[in-house]
């Protein structure tokens, strides 16, 4: 362990021996956002993360899904209702769904996949008799029907649609770098084939994609995000959480350093170039702690009061609170 704790300042650490001798990484203060504000969250599981810390605050978080009318003997939506969160692993889904959200796409009504033998239950896909249909753009979406597939869909694009026109925030986490393409059209999709029981196997491809590409799908997704909502500001993260498998050449710690990595240049190259995009170094917090951030059982996912702490961080860092909680600005990690 190299990191024992994380401290908020108007002062960061500007040298390794202060560092080293300390063990204390700093965090600037950037105290912008107030909790009466709209906070749109997207992205991998620490984006997650993060709306389950502002709703603890009573702070309004979007995309409202509390307001998707799932029938669960007829679709499945990701880990809806007992998540509020869908997940976003690359920069190449978070650009498409925002050019949805800006009318530069929309999704032929045949651009989806039917599963053979398959029905839904209690919004699970099982073994049966007949077909379902799934949405090859977005995590788990399914429906028993094309109609009910449609149905989901419509309601997840209106309530994406208007949380992103609406927040004064949004807190984009970053994920991976590998991606699957569709070999019909090119577009990515926000899964690996067959995960969750779902199609792909046959309509897609691996990609590895580089630094130039999800710096440019960030830079898109900004741009319109920005068209669509002028007031809107946005925290950028990297998510701690490594790759649960590869499908590169190398060995799987060798490609998540790079994909994190490029991903962290791309963060901070983005945030160089728009002064309405800030950084939190979530990333760096857990990375800086080592193993000992990782739960025992996998190494893959954050400890829980390691979470606690960093939301925490983020809270204190980023957002004006009450006096009690601006005071709170210090972390013990260990």
């Amino acid at each position: 362990m190299f990191i024992t704790q994380v401290q908020n300042t108007d002062r960061p650490n500007k040298k390794w021996e202060v560092l080293y001798d300390s063990r204390t990484l700093t965090i600037r203060n950037n105290r912008r956002f107030r909790l009466n504000q709209g906070f749109f969250t997207m992205g991998s599981c620490f984006a997650e993360e993060i709306r389950k810390a502002l709703t603890a605050y009573n702070v309004s978080c979007f995309p409202e899904y509390n307001k998707i009318n799932l029938d669960p003997s007829r679709m499945r939506i990701d880990t809806l209702p007992e998540r509020e969160h869908m997940n976003y692993y690359n920069t190449f889904s978070i650009r498409q769904e925002i050019e949805r959200a800006a009318g530069l796409w929309k999704q032929d009504k045949h651009d989806i996949w039917e599963l053979k033998n398959r029905d839904i239950e209690n919004s699970r896909v099982v073994n049966g008799e007949g077909s379902v249909f799934q949405d090859p753009y977005r995590r788990l979406v399914f429906g028993r029907t094309e109609d009910d597939l449609w149905d989901a869909l419509d309601q997840i694009n209106v309530v994406i649609k208007d949380g992103l026109k609406t927040a004064d925030v949004c807190v984009m986490t970053l994920g991976m770098t590998e991606v699957f393409k569709k070999k019909n059209n090119g577009l990515v999709c926000n899964q690996v084939p067959v995960y969750g029981g779902g199609s792909g196997l046959r309509e897609t491809y691996f990609y590895a994609s580089n630094y130039e590409e999800n710096l440019n799908n960030m830079r898109t997704a900004l741009r319109l995000l920005k068209q669509l909502n002028e007031k809107v500001e946005v925290v950028l993260t990297v998510s701690p959480v490594p790759l649960h498998r590869s499908f590169n050449e190398n060995d799987i710690f060798v490609n998540n350093m790079e994909s994190k990595a490029t991903l962290r240049a791309v963060a901070a190259q983005i945030c160089r170039e728009f002064d309405w995009v800030h950084y939190f170094p979530s990333f760096e917090i857990v990375w800086g702690i080592g193993a000992a951030a990782y739960k025992e059982s996998d190494m893959l996912h954050v400890k829980e009061d390691i979470v606690s702490n960093i939301m925490g961080l983020f809270l204190s860092s980023h957002c004006v609170l009450d006096q009690q909680a601006e005071g709170n600005g210090q972390a013990q990690t260990a």
